[in-house]
């Protein structure tokens, strides 16, 4: 029997954008504004993640694009209320103006409630077991709530002096925790429960370090480079690691955790996937 060839990530996310394209018919206003900041030239490194844990661990093609819509629905969704005036008023968002730009901050705010109920929608049509759906979903539930909490924690935090245990634990929720459900979705769909806590808490590590070379971007990087506006955490006071600890003691803290997130997927054999988060490293 001839062997499947896989798909590589470029024509993934090729045909990843053709599918969400389709899930949007943009007849109102709120949809258009949905489409506009979905349909942006975003790296797509969420869903990829997915496809290529999903790869490692064995799972079928068919399986996959669900999870990697409904992730993608839902972070774009926290970045178009991220951008708004109210919480980090930033007027650029995949190097085009944001959301609230175009479109008014009222339509803005239910383009983001729009993506982020059709992400639970586009979960639930997973053609996976009744179990593993069941258990997609519970994750999916608990992960984006945390990103909703640790948003919160971030509007609290702003103008206020924090520890860094504070900041890590807000990095945890607000960015590690859709990455862990990322990195768990092979072993729910494979049924390899025994990896599926080592995954979260890879995922949650990676966000952590994901999170401080976005801070570190937003020290030294440039709009056009960076594809959003650059110098707001600076701006409206917020703490930050690289902002506590120092440029260089940030980016040392990063490359630790980067480095134990390599080992616990090595330890995996997710090849494919240490090979992918050594050239985003890069």
């Amino acid at each position: 029997m001839k062997r499947e060839k896989k798909m590589n990530n470029e024509g993934f996310v090729k045909k990843l954008n053709e599918k969400m394209t389709r899930l949007i018919n943009k007849s109102t206003m709120v949809e258009q504004a949905m489409a506009y900041s979905l349909l942006s030239a975003g790296k797509r490194i969420r869903p990829v993640l997915i496809k290529l844990i999903c790869e490692d661990m064995g799972v079928q093609e068919d399986l996959i694009w669900n999870p990697a819509m409904a992730v993608e629905l839902f972070h774009t969704a926290s970045l178009i209320h991220d951008d708004l005036p109210q919480i980090d008023d930033s007027p650029l968002r995949r190097g085009r103006p944001s959301c609230h730009v175009v479109f008014g901050n009222d339509m803005a705010i239910l383009a983001g409630d729009g993506l982020m109920l059709m992400a639970f929608c586009v979960l639930n049509q997973t053609p996976a077991d009744p179990v593993s759906k069941s258990m997609l979903f519970d994750l999916f539930s608990k992960s984006t709530y945390d990103v909703l909490i640790g948003e919160a924690m971030d509007v609290e935090f702003t103008g206020k002096e924090k520890n860094i245990n504070d900041v890590i634990e807000m990095y945890r929720k607000k960015t590690g925790a859709l990455f862990s459900f990322c990195f768990a979705i092979g072993a729910i769909l494979m049924k390899k429960l025994e990896y599926l806590e080592k995954l979260i808490n890879a995922g949650s590590t990676f966000g952590v370090w994901f999170q401080i070379v976005d801070d570190l971007k937003d020290v030294s990087g440039k709009d056009e480079n960076v594809g959003k506006t650059t110098g707001r955490d600076k701006a409206l006071g917020k703490p930050t690691v690289v902002n506590i600890m120092g440029i260089q003691e940030a980016k040392n803290f990063a490359d630790n955790l980067y480095e134990s997130v390599i080992v616990q997927l090595k330890s995996l054999s997710l090849n494919k996937v240490v090979d992918f988060l050594c050239a985003l490293r890069e």
